[in-house]
């Protein structure tokens, strides 16, 4: 069973940077031995430069020490432009770096509220992954 993270999530939204969008999204990365990672989207106005919220904790993450294989869990949450909470998934570059990360066996929980949480392993959300072993 995981932890629920909502109430953090939420509070973490406060903490995107979404001023053309307006979508702001926070994630909480948890590795095998339970350390916390936190992450909020950063958006640019030269969109390519933005930062996705799983990105920028998994990100930080690894520079604390996660190596690949330790990523165990993806907890996200939404806010639209309206400021309505939503559900959301990771895109695709998320679910790349996810795959990667996590040696391809991390659960992701995507919140609509405190009680509505879908979950999915990152194999059903990206699969056949190309993981870089062919390389």
């Amino acid at each position: 069973m995981h932890k629920n993270y909502f109430s953090e999530l939420v509070k973490l939204l406060d903490n995107a940077s979404a001023p053309y969008s307006g979508f702001s999204v926070a994630a909480i990365v948890v590795t095998k031995n339970q350390s916390v990672y936190r992450g909020v989207n950063v958006e640019s106005a030269a969109y390519p430069t933005t930062i996705c919220a799983e990105r920028n904790a998994i990100q930080t993450a690894v520079t604390e020490g996660a190596k690949i294989g330790d990523i165990k869990e993806v907890h996200i949450l939404a806010r639209n432009a309206a400021k309505a909470l939503i559900k959301a998934h990771p895109c695709g570059g998320c679910r790349q770096v996810i795959a990667e990360q996590s040696g391809y066996d991390a659960m992701v929980y995507s919140y609509a509220t405190e009680t509505e949480i879908e979950q999915h392993t990152i194999a059903e959300l990206l699969p056949l992954a190309f993981l870089g072993a062919e390389l």
